[in-house]
């Protein structure tokens, strides 16, 4: 018997247990729900409208509640309509033991729909802003979403959406496409908060992926944030900071990157506020300098430069109206020298503009002749830059270049829209120059007064390049409008390795990039004086410069060796920017060893006087040289040179570094004048009393490039009468 009770149970607990799989799997076929159904829905909204087909009833033992279910149902609004695939009404089981029906929760899972159909179906139940929007960016794409509704006490309490999106395409504002959008896995919608994995999409033709964003929904914002990893190149990277970088790239680079960002959109779907941080990744990049002329200072420059291995961080703050870009890479100036160091900082808060930059020149020449500075390859140097911007004025805060011995240094200067300097308050310079001599310098500037002190200064290029230039340049042009009293103190200021001048003091007046006026003076010793000055009269300006030592000027050019003696007097009177004309005279002074003038004297078959020159030097009571000075050309009106061993006259013109074209007039004190000056009356008329004045001398033309010159001489010539012109002048003015 009690096995035959035991049957009876488990036959009945395998009944319903055949009945519970049965009622979850498959269900009961009934229609008593389509009107709950129905109604629930009504209540929500009357335009809703449901067809529903066949309804099932079935047991979810997990929700502990009967699953009223149907599935393949239209759901439309407007005549927009929505396919689902399956939708669940869980009730509660202990519905069952009383007369009204309590809703637990409702699933709905859709089929595959037109993400611009279900748009459509969204805007059709209520006016949505970002749903507008998104109905007019989103031209082609699928969606399939399951919606999870929960409810407490009959009454909503929360909403849960899941799903994934294919293949979809936004036009943004009908400019700007991203295309093949799809969520690999799903998207997430719960608590006002939608979080969305594996999103991958294309954008300019880059693949963009993400693993995770997050967008949060408020009343007034949609906050997003999340990662992306993808390439981007120069049309995108201009688009992001704002600024088109085509121009500095010589190719659409592909570069790897990783983001993070932030973005709040309002109501209208419209961005009130972003930040974005990405990190690139630089393997090989060559970057476009043209409009950088560094040719002149740095050997092996191109225009170009070469980022190795390395990263650039971005940080756009829309909020703030703030850029950030940090580079930190290796660089060479040509594709396969050494790489060296090299970061970049740039800061952009509203309208002003921040800049750091440092980079390692140790594997580089530098040459820059307009302060006498040269610096070999592998010898250490940097350069360390601080600047600014703000709107169309730039600012050098701090400029430096160094190594363990050198220093050079500008600090707060200020630029113009040409980038010329219109204000700057100090340079100070410490440095060896080419000749191995350490110039110490500071110049100070502040309102309309420029202070230039110096401990020692090297300036025997500057005089040398003065003295030697045709072409008329103005090195304060890099000014905007310079005008200002610089008041000059160089306490040693070397002429060349045998000659300095000490206590080189006095005032230079600058207006509007011109020299005005100037009053400059020192001595060699206590004996031997320095005098320059500059002024205007009689609307003209002249230039003067007397020194009782006129060997440091001289032997400035090297084709006159072996000069001694000597006192310089120079004057030169500007007609205009492009044309000076000048005086030079010296006098008591000798030449030792002049290769033309010895040539001169050989072909002219003056041994004699020849031998003289390569051997005691000859002397020279006085020359006068008169000569226009016009861009790369001197024209020498005449050179009147007057000795006991022989006097010289000539005229001609050099063009520079193409021409040299010279003729004249030797006359050597040889006896035959000698005799003539002796004749009464004629003697003084033709010859006049002097040594080195005659009659009879030689024609000359020195023609040809400066390093091949072709001297041709007519020792026939026996009458001089400019030399008589000339001498009877000096002898009247004496």
């Amino acid at each position: 018997m009690f096995k035959f009770f035991v049957r009876i149970f488990l036959t009945f607990l395998l009944l319903i247990f055949l009945l519970v799989i049965y009622l979850s799997i498959f269900g009961i076929k009934t229609d008593k729900f389509n009107k709950l159904i129905n109604s629930q829905i009504t209540k929500y909204d009357k335009r809703i409208n449901v067809d529903l087909e066949k309804v099932y009833i079935k047991l979810n033992l997990g929700e502990a509640s009967f699953s009223v279910n149907s599935q393949d149902i239209n759901i439309s609004i407007s005549n927009e309509k929505q396919q689902l695939a399956n939708v669940d009404i869980l009730i509660g089981i202990n519905s069952i033991f009383v007369s009204e029906n309590k809703i637990k929760k409702i699933i709905i899972n859709s089929q595959e729909n037109k993400i611009d159909k279900l748009l459509k179906f969204i805007r059709a139940y209520k006016l949505n802003i970002p749903a507008l929007y998104l109905e007019n960016s989103v031209t082609e794409g699928k969606i399939i979403y399951d919606i999870i509704i929960n409810y407490k006490n009959n009454k909503f309490s929360e909403l849960n959406i899941t799903g994934k999106i294919i293949n979809t395409e936004l036009n943004i504002l009908g400019k700007e496409k991203i295309k093949n959008i799809n969520f690999k896995y799903k998207f997430n919608y719960q608590n006002q908060i939608l979080n969305i994995s594996n999103l991958k999409f294309k954008y300019q033709n880059i693949d963009f992926n993400s693993k995770n964003i997050s967008a949060k929904l408020n009343n007034n914002f949609i906050d997003i944030n999340g990662d992306f990893n993808n390439n981007i190149n120069s049309i995108l990277a201009s688009k992001l900071i704002g600024n088109n970088i085509n121009n500095y790239l010589e190719e659409n680079k592909t570069l790897s990157t990783k983001s993070i960002f932030k973005v709040r959109f309002n109501k209208k779907f419209k961005v009130k506020d972003y930040n974005l941080k990405t990190k690139i990744k630089i393997d090989h990049l060559k970057v476009n300098l043209k409009n950088l002329n560094l040719k002149k200072y740095i050997k092996n420059y191109g225009n170009k430069i070469y980022l190795r291995k390395g990263e650039i961080d971005l940080d756009i703050n829309k909020q703030k109206k703030q850029i950030e870009i940090n580079i930190n890479s290796k660089y060479t100036f040509k594709d396969k020298n050494i790489p060296s160091n090299l970061s970049f900082k740039y800061l952009k808060v509203d309208t002003l503009d921040k800049f750091e930059f440092y980079i390692d020149l140790t594997n580089y020449e530098i040459e820059v002749n307009d302060i006498n500075f040269f610096k070999k390859t592998s010898e250490q140097f940097f350069l360390n830059v601080t600047a600014s911007k703000n709107k169309n004025i730039f600012y050098i805060e701090d400029l430096k270049l160094f190594n363990d011995k050198n220093i050079i240094k500008l600090n707060k200067f200020k630029f113009g829209k040409n980038f010329k300097i219109t204000d700057f308050n100090s340079i100070e310079a410490k440095y060896y120059n080419k000749n191995n001599f350490i110039n110490d310098i500071l110049v100070k500037k502040q309102e309309n007064e420029i202070q230039l002190i110096s401990n020692q200064f090297d300036i025997s290029s500057i005089i040398e390049d003065s003295l030697k230039r045709t072409k008329k340049t103005n090195f304060l042009n890099i000014f905007e409008s310079l005008n200002s009293l610089v008041k000059m103190n160089i306490k040693l200021a070397k002429l060349d390795d045998e000659h300095q001048l000490k206590n080189l003091s006095g005032n230079i007046e600058i207006k509007k990039n011109k020299f005005v006026s100037s009053n400059l003076s020192g001595a060699y010793d206590s004996k031997n004086k320095f005098i320059y000055k500059r002024d205007k009269i009689d609307g003209k300006k002249i230039t003067i410069i007397f020194s009782d030592l006129a060997k440091p000027f001289v032997k400035k050019f090297n084709f006159i060796k072996g000069f001694e003696d000597g006192k310089l007097d120079y004057t030169s009177t500007e007609i205009n920017e492009n044309l000076s004309k000048s005086e030079l005279r010296i006098y008591d002074f000798k030449l030792q060893d002049m290769p033309a003038l010895t040539k001169l004297l050989s072909l002219a078959s003056l041994q004699g006087i020849a031998d003289l020159a390569t051997g005691q030097g000859i002397r020279f009571n006085e020359f006068d040289m008169f000569f226009e000075n016009s861009e790369n050309l001197i024209t020498i009106n005449e050179i009147y040179a007057l000795g006991p061993a022989i006097s010289i006259l000539m005229e001609g013109y050099v063009e520079k570094n193409k021409l040299v074209s010279l003729r004249g007039t030797l006359v050597p004190a040889t006896t035959i004048n000698k005799s003539i000056a002796k004749i009464p009356l004629l003697g003084n008329i033709l010859v006049g009393d002097k040594a080195g004045e005659g009659v009879f001398g030689v024609s000359f033309k020195i023609k040809g490039p400066p390093d091949d010159l072709d001297t041709r001489v007519n020792p026939i010539k026996t009458l001089a009468p400019r030399f008589i012109t000339r001498t009877l002048e000096k002898i009247k003015k004496n």
